[in-house]
């Protein structure tokens, strides 16, 4: 009888799905490439969101535009303090300022506009129609003939102007017009000019002149 021979050893191959070392990682399930997914999606969604809400507030803000007297000239000015008749009479050339600091155009129409002396109007002015464009001041000149024959009383205004030889005016006017921007916000502004100054009788000139 021959004796056994040993058996071979027995090599154990790794199956297709291990690797030396260990396992393949295992794939993905559907829930979690869903969840992955949603993730993704939501960033994109919030990412956007700031985008919008950024332009809208820096691009899409309506704000009333500035409306103010950028410098005022007197021409042909008259006057006498004497009693019992004290009287003046002169023009005022008016630079108006319309700053426009929205990203829309601003257009608005005519209006009429009033120099106050006291509680008594002494002068209208006409502020013509126009735009002003996005981002910039829009600039017009405008006269108005200011007298003291609409004062019912003039009995004190030889005193005033003789002690002080100013006379205080204010002025008013407002304007009404269409804000569009970028066609997508369309909104009505009006803005409004209120001024004072004082005209100096010796000089022929304003000064103190301020506005809100």
């Amino acid at each position: 009888m021959q004796p056994h021979q040993p058996l071979a050893p027995v090599q154990d191959y790794p199956r297709s799905d291990m690797e030396l070392g260990g396992f393949k990682p295992k794939a993905l399930r559907p829930e979690e490439k869903s969840s992955k997914c949603l993730v993704y999606v939501l960033a994109i969604m919030v990412i956007q969101g700031t985008v919008l809400l950024i332009f809208g507030t820096i691009f899409l803000r309506a704000t009333t535009p500035g409306f103010e007297f950028g410098s005022v000239r007197v021409r042909n000015l008259k006057y006498r303090t004497n009693l019992p008749s004290p009287w003046f009479n002169f023009t005022l050339v008016m630079s108006i300022s319309i700053e426009n600091t929205n990203f829309g155009d601003f257009r608005f129409d005519n209006t009429t506009g009033t120099v106050w002396c006291g509680p008594v109007v002494v002068g209208e002015f006409k502020v013509p129609k126009g735009r002003a464009q996005a981002r910039a001041t829009e600039r017009l000149y405008v006269s108005v003939d200011v007298g003291s024959l609409r004062l019912p009383n003039t009995t004190g205004l030889s005193s005033n102007i003789s002690n002080s030889g100013f006379l205080e005016l204010s002025s008013h006017a407002k304007l009404s017009g269409k804000l569009n921007i970028m066609n997508i916000v369309k909104r009505t502004r009006q803005p409004e000019l209120n001024c004072i100054m004082k005209l100096n009788f010796t000089g022929g000139s304003v000064h103190g002149l301020e506005c809100d």
